[in-house]
């Protein structure tokens, strides 16, 4: 049975994945973090919007897919070759990249009490009684383009056990894109320009992701939903949840995912 989770955290720009990786670490000290944000190609590579005159940040082409899913597959068989628990910091050191949240910030969303509370409902689920005793590691993928239309089999998202899809409000993610000053590229810095997210974040999120929110409306719709955690029809086994929610609703239901990608491998393992 392998002893690798490949997670992945989907969504629209500024919905949350990054914040969710880092705390998940927290849980997790044997976890890996591959950011599709890495895997841009070359500034001059990434194509131009033909309607508006913008380069187009927010569409497949703009990503080196092949490298990334090759990353996610080298990574894995890396880990699966871990004797026991005592690599964690370097394997978390030698895969560390650029994040897009300041550490303050991502501290800030959830309080220690609270992520000791449910680091502490990990160990009971896992029967276990230390971090460091949790049976398996965790490739954490996160990106905007994971489970979109059009993907293949060959795609990213094909290389996840089990994942969580994050949406928010419109001016939720509005609010959270124009507030970033700018993003650091492979050849410079790129600054949104004006309109930027209504003519090129917002619609290329709508346009790759009509199936899902097709089965699941609530993930356009210009108001707070509570529902959490719904398996999608469309990624059987992604779990699709508002960032509107408290975060930590929002954390729980990942680490409800994690926990149960192990336990079916468990149950697997028990009927052979």
């Amino acid at each position: 049975m392998s002893s690798v989770i490949v997670v992945g955290l989907s969504g629209p720009s500024s919905s949350g994945k990054t914040t969710i990786a880092l705390n998940l670490i927290k849980l997790f000290p044997r976890a890996v973090a591959i950011h599709q944000d890495d895997f841009y190609k070359s500034d001059s590579q990434v194509p131009t919007n033909v309607n508006t005159g913008f380069q187009d940040w927010d569409c497949p082409l703009a990503f080196d897919m092949n490298k990334m899913v090759q990353t996610i597959q080298s990574t894995r068989k890396q880990l699966e070759g871990l004797p026991g628990c005592g690599k964690s910091v370097e394997v978390h050191s030698s895969f560390a990249s650029q994040w897009a949240n300041p550490q303050k910030d991502v501290n800030s969303k959830l309080p220690p009490k609270a992520l000791d509370s449910l680091r502490n409902t990990v160990l009971h689920r896992l029967d276990v009684e230390s971090t460091e005793e949790i049976p398996f590691s965790l490739i954490l993928v996160d990106g905007i383009l994971l489970f979109y239309d059009d993907a293949n089999n060959e795609s990213p998202g094909a290389e996840c056990d089990t994942g969580l899809f994050i949406y928010a409000q419109y001016e939720t993610l509005k609010q959270r894109r124009e507030a970033r000053s700018a993003y650091v590229t492979k050849d410079g810095i790129w600054e949104d320009p004006p309109g930027y997210f209504d003519s090129i974040v917002w619609p290329n999120f709508v346009k790759y992701h009509s199936n899902l929110i097709a089965a699941h409306p609530e993930i356009t719709d210009r108001k707070v939903t509570s529902a959490g955690g719904q398996k999608s029809a469309h990624e059987a086994n992604v779990a699709i949840c508002s960032s509107d929610m408290p975060f930590k609703d929002t954390l729980e239901v990942c680490v409800e995912s994690i926990l149960g990608e192990w336990n079916r491998r468990q149950q697997i393992q028990a009927q052979r």
